[in-house]
Formats: C-alpha cells, structure tokens, sequence
C-alpha cells in the first residue's frame, strides 16, 4: 500500500493565480485599442513610403508592451508573472500533435473562403510584403517579434488576468477570440481563435508562456518561409 503510494504520480501544482485583477486586464486591453488606433492615426498622417511602411510594421508589435508596462508599474508586479518559467518538453509534443489537427482546419477553412470569394491571408500579406523595402525585416517582425509580444499579451497577461474571475475555459475563449479579432482578418478568424486557443491551454497546462511562443514561432517561421521562396520565385 505504502509502494503503491509513492510510485504514484503526484498530482500537478495549481496556476499560480495573477497578482494584477480582471479589471486591470480589461483596462490593458483598452489602453492597448487606444494605442493602436493612435499609432494607426499616426501612421496615415505620414507620406507613405517603403521605408516608412517597413518600420511601423516592425514598431507594432511593441505596442503590445505598453498597456502591460503601464499596468504592471502602477500594481508594482514582477514580468515574471507573465509566465516566464521553464517547462516540460513533454507538454510541447502534445502541442505539437494539437497543432497539426489545426492545420487541417486551417487548410479547409482556406478552401471554403476561396470557394466565397474572401480574401485569404497569402493575398493579404502579398500586398503588405510589397509595400515594404526590407524582407529581413518583415521575417524577423513576424517570425521572433510577433509571437514574442502577442505571446506575452494575449496569454501571459490577458488568459492569466482573466482566468481567476471567469474561470480557465472562458478566459480561454475571451483571449482567443480577441486574439483572432486582433489579426483584422475575416479569412483566417477560425484559424487564429484555434490557435490561440491552443496557446491558451498550454499556458494553462504548464503555466509557462515559453511553449506557446515556441509554438507561435514555429508557425509563423514556416508560413514566413514558404512566403519568401514564393516570393523569391516569383510565384507572388
């Protein structure tokens, strides 16, 4: 009996609840709308150039750092409680293979939007890479900057803040669908809300962010890449 028990598996330590509230998140969130139509309004007042285009989109992603600073200066919290701790490498195959059930939804999703006519999100990023003077730039905006920033925003701050007054599973579906709001795209709404909800649910699995951004990155690096070779072959 006493064998039994300490061959058990012990049971996983709770998540370690937010030190800021649900309304300090909401808050955040609006800090950052306000943000990002101020920085959009910016933006438009400026001549347009490829240069121009280039840096505010390598600028936006910081954006999402602001609200989190602003919040956390005035509720004296440490980054730390972002989410920033080491994880099992187990947790991550288990994303992985969640992952890939996703990216056949993604490809049916991509399909049907075709099949109606909607925009999908290679022409979207077709004309943006257009607009622009540096590849490099746009691949580390989007590879390294974007699932850094958005991974501590929309899970480390905004899954974790609401997670103690609505519960896991709702704040899940709050994060993910403003998540896939975020991106401003009708094609790939149901793609992004399930992503994002996979980087949820490993951050609330393991109560790190680092396995949602390794999985962000891994996303964002191949879309990059077979974007780039397209691109560079003239398929665009």
């Amino acid at each position: 009996m006493n064998q039994q028990q300490d061959n058990s598996t012990p049971p996983p330590p709770p998540p370690v609840p937010a030190t800021w509230s649900a309304n300090d998140t909401w808050l955040g969130l609006a800090l950052l709308i306000l943000i990002v139509l101020g920085y959009a309004f910016g933006v438009s007042q400026l001549e347009a150039t490829p240069s121009l285009n280039t840096l505010s989109i390598a600028l936006f992603e910081f954006l999402l750092l602001i609200p989190i600073a602003i919040i956390f200066l005035w509720r004296k919290v440490s980054w730390q409680a972002l989410g920033l701790k080491r994880f099992d490498n187990k947790d991550l195959a288990l994303g992985c293979g969640l992952l890939i059930m996703i990216y056949f939804v993604t490809i049916i999703n991509n399909l049907l939007m075709i099949a109606l006519g909607v925009a999908v999100q290679v022409e979207t990023i077709t004309e943006m890479f257009n607009e622009m003077d540096s590849p490099l730039i746009f691949a580390v905006s989007t590879v390294l900057l974007a699932p850094f920033t958005e991974e501590l925003f929309f899970r480390g701050f905004l899954f974790k803040g609401l997670r103690e007054k609505y519960g896991w599973v709702n704040a899940l579906m709050f994060s993910s669908i403003i998540f896939a709001l975020f991106h401003g795209q009708l094609a790939t709404l149901l793609p992004t809300f399930l992503m994002g909800a996979l980087f949820a649910y490993m951050f609330q699995k393991t109560g790190s962010v680092f396995p949602g951004m390794l999985l962000h990155f891994s996303i964002n690096a191949f879309s990059t890449t077979i974007f780039l070779i397209a691109a560079q072959m003239g398929l665009l």
